[in-house]
């Protein structure tokens, strides 16, 4: 049986999913809400609606394909199981083609377009630096010397990957040669969720798996869909810019350093690892979020920036026409640079600041309306005009919302969770 639970706060984006405030009379439009865990994190699919004369299709049979469209994507590309696609192709250790499914020719074809456009910044051949560094399960926890170093990059190197689609296939020229698709994967399953819910014609949707989001149309009341942009600053949970979009489909992806970085020394290692140079960058670059029409590309494009670093990464952006957006960390400062096509997307330079009309739109309909609406934020109920935003900050460490900061009784709904246990069903067809 699905059930529907508190929508758990993605990593780097918030999806604002406020509810409107309706006249007295007036029923809301309906939308639906599903979310659990998969590929190690969560994922949240809302849509409401249908175009046209199209039926709508029953929430427990979007339910069941959504879980299977989550495990395929699970099924090919974990590097956590045994039987994936991946994983399998690399424990082989021939040079001839490897057969894999359809979706795993198109990820990985994708991902050396990407590697060779950014000069190999971008990278799935990178594991066995980030090993090295102490980011991979089996990592060390100490600085490697110059030899290792140099051992860990002969082992990478994206020129040594070919894919063919007819037979869909891969191949590696060394044995040794291993590929990690957790830059793309998510967002491929982001996709595949997307596109799932454009067959049967929702009116609109929002999906996301791990904070990498796709959104289509408007939501149930008719407004555009509204992503909040975190604070780039390690234990607070703060919106810096809300990017609204709606109407034609658009992926975002965010991508930092900020929520996995460790001291070894007295030296703070970030885990983005520059497979150019064999080690972790060391720029300060702390975040950079780009919007796509597919999420796969979003995903993968947001960590190639954080490689490239804030001035080799806005010149790549530009050059190739990204819609992105860069916060560089100086002292305890942030700092914004964005594309012109980042800028068009957010209206006014800047994305609009929770921090300066929230506030008074939370007072407004206060005033007019009196009358609340909940949310659930991160796993927690909460009721108030301001739509539940009162536990955010501003960048002043201002509540977003000064209108009220109650929280429902009923707070967590444990047990509520649509949880996904891996199949082990091997290659997916």
């Amino acid at each position: 049986m699905v059930r529907l639970s508190p929508m758990a706060l993605p990593s780097f984006v918030v999806v604002l999913l406020t509810s409107p405030v309706w006249a007295q009379g007036e029923v809301a439009p309906a939308a639906e809400t599903l979310n659990g865990r998969t590929m190690g994190t969560t994922w949240t699919a809302t849509w409401h609606g249908s175009r046209g004369n199209t039926d709508q299709v029953p929430v427990s049979v979007v339910a069941d394909e959504l879980q299977r469209l989550l495990e395929r994507v699970d099924g090919m590309m974990s590097t956590w199981r045994d039987d994936s696609e991946i994983s399998r192709f690399n424990s082989a250790r021939s040079t001839d083609w490897f057969p894999v499914s359809h979706d795993t020719m198109r990820v990985m074809r994708r991902a050396l377009e990407i590697a060779d456009e950014s000069g190999g910044a971008f990278d799935v051949t990178v594991s066995p630096l980030v090993d090295l560094w102490g980011f991979g399960a089996d990592g060390q926890r100490q600085i490697p010397d110059g030899e290792q170093v140099a051992e860990a990059i002969r082992r990478v190197g994206w020129q040594k990957l070919e894919v063919r689609s007819d037979p869909p296939s891969v191949r590696k020229s060394e044995p040794e040669v291993t590929v990690n698709l957790s830059a793309l994967a998510k967002g491929y399953a982001v996709d595949l969720l997307g596109i799932y819910l454009d067959s049967i014609a929702v009116a609109g949707y929002l999906v996301e798996v791990g904070g990498e989001t796709r959104v289509q149309g408007n939501r149930a009341d008719g407004s555009p869909w509204r992503i909040g942009i975190e604070e780039p600053v390690a234990g607070q949970r703060r919106v810096r810019q809300v990017l609204t979009v709606g109407g034609d489909t658009r992926s975002i992806a965010t991508s930092g350093d900020y929520r996995n970085r460790r001291n070894v020394g007295g030296r703070m290692l970030s885990h983005t690892i520059d497979p150019r140079t064999g080690h972790p960058v060391a720029h300060n670059l702390a975040a950079v979020t780009v919007v796509a029409a597919d999420c796969m590309t979003a995903d993968a494009l947001a960590t190639t920036l954080m490689v490239l670093g804030p001035e080799n990464g806005l010149a790549h952006a530009r050059r190739h026409g990204v819609a992105a957006l860069l916060l560089t960390r100086t002292g305890t400062t942030i700092h914004e640079q964005a594309t012109d096509e980042f800028l068009a997307l957010s209206g006014d330079g800047g994305g609009g600041l929770w921090g300066t009309w929230v506030p008074v739109l939370g007072l407004v309909v206060l005033a007019v309306c009196g009358l609340s609406a909940g949310v659930l934020l991160n796993g927690r109920g909460l009721v108030g005009s301001c739509g539940g935003l009162a536990l955010m900050c501003d960048r002043r460490e201002d509540p977003l919302c000064a209108a009220c900061g109650v929280r429902g009784e009923d707070g967590n709904a444990e047990g509520d969770e649509m949880a996904f246990e891996p199949s082990h069903s091997g290659t997916a067809e």
